[in-house]
């Protein structure tokens, strides 16, 4: 397994692993109840690419776990009681169904601190969906503290009632 800053040239790549997790969703337990074309999209995690840092995970030279870290406060999260500023957020974090309980996870987490910390970073932010206690757990484990529920608005869901986590660096 490789983990490395995704490229223009992996988008194809991308989407097809973004869409098979938003597939698996239907017969997952707990998901994040993303609706590809909306949230994410093919535009999106193109303009991603360019303006943030995709980290993606590969294995065989297919993507099997992906994450984004955009620069600054997510409008969603500014009216919240932070502890730290000059952050980064962590959206779209997931591993493929058929790569799970591996380890994937926990190795990802530790690259978004590495290249968070190399780009200044003090803090990563980000949000579960209420209910997703498995989720919850691992940024529990890996350092993450609840800060607070609130209610974020999703492109593709809605007003949506969401626990917040903050990491410091």
């Amino acid at each position: 397994m490789k983990i490395r800053i995704a490229k223009l040239q992996d988008l194809d790549q991308i989407c097809e692993f973004y869409q098979q997790v938003c597939l698996d969703q239907k017969s997952d337990e707990y998901s994040p109840d993303w609706h590809w074309g909306i949230y994410p999209s093919k535009e999106g995690l193109k303009q991603q690419i360019k303006n943030a840092i995709v980290i993606i995970a590969t294995d065989n030279d297919k993507v099997i776990s992906a994450g984004v870290l955009t620069k600054g406060e997510d409008p969603n999260y500014q009216h919240l009681n932070w502890n730290h500023d000059n952050v980064t957020v962590l959206h779209l974090f997931a591993v493929a169904k058929s790569s799970r309980g591996q380890g994937i996870a926990k190795k990802m987490l530790v690259a978004f601190d590495d290249y968070a910390k190399t780009d200044g970073y003090k803090s990563i932010h980000l949000d579960v969906m209420k209910g997703n206690v498995p989720a919850e757990k691992l940024y529990q484990k890996h350092g993450y503290k609840f800060i607070q529920e609130a209610t974020i608005h999703y492109e593709d869901d809605g007003d949506t009632q969401a626990k917040m986590y903050e990491k410091g660096m």
